[in-house]
């Protein structure tokens, strides 16, 4: 006498013999994502050239100032920046590279022309011990010169011009690609090893 299913057993066999099966992508899926989330997210540079190299990958990637957002400058730098104390509409980051040296992130908004403004630079660290007419050391925020700044933004398609104060002195360099003018202003400096040549370092860059 052959063996009879019950209704339940054979409800549960067929059940078992209709279902899909299991691929894996509803598991793999969501790794992939936080994958390539986790590859965009960058740390913040630690030396003075990657500062730079991420300031030449903006530039790369912008038209015009609109294109200077917060998020963006977010991403690229790896930072977070905080809105400034006194500008609800302006926000800024700042950290110390050395111990002689701070980098700053401005992104504002001009009281005067309603316009929106960028503004990045390198600033003197401010101790209790420096003796007057001090100066700190260049070398650190020196590593690309100014000069080679320059031109690693020309092989990105910008054009330079001199900028001339009143006096007929050359104090930086206007960068233009389509809508974005910027302004590179230097430090300059002798170095000690040798005290007649003039070293040109990158002290501010603005949106103007």
């Amino acid at each position: 006498m052959k063996p009879q299913l019950t209704t339940i057993t054979a409800t549960l066999l067929l059940a078992a013999c209709s279902a899909p099966p299991e691929t894996g992508r509803a598991d793999s899926q969501p790794a992939n994502k936080e994958t390539v989330k986790m590859s965009e997210n960058k740390t913040p540079p630690t030396t003075q050239r990657e500062i730079l190299e991420r300031m030449l990958e903006m530039m790369k990637t912008s038209e015009s100032i609109k294109d200077f957002t917060r998020e963006r400058l977010e991403q690229v730098f790896g930072i977070k920046m905080r809105p400034h104390e006194s500008d609800a509409d302006s926000y800024v980051f700042s950290k110390q590279l050395t111990d002689n040296w701070w980098w700053e992130i401005e992104k504002y908004e001009d009281q005067v022309e309603k316009l929106d403004g960028f503004r990045f630079s390198f600033i003197e660290a401010f101790h209790n011990n420096h003796k007057d007419n001090e100066k700190p050391d260049f070398t650190e925020i020196c590593d690309m010169d100014f000069d080679e700044f320059v031109q690693k933004v020309e092989k990105l398609g910008f054009t330079q011009k001199p900028v001339i104060v009143q006096d007929g002195m050359q104090m930086g360099v206007y960068l233009n690609k389509e809508d974005l003018q910027i302004e590179a202003a230097p430090w300059y400096y002798y170095p000690k090893n040798n005290p007649t040549e003039k070293r040109a370092c990158i002290r501010k860059i603005s949106i103007v």
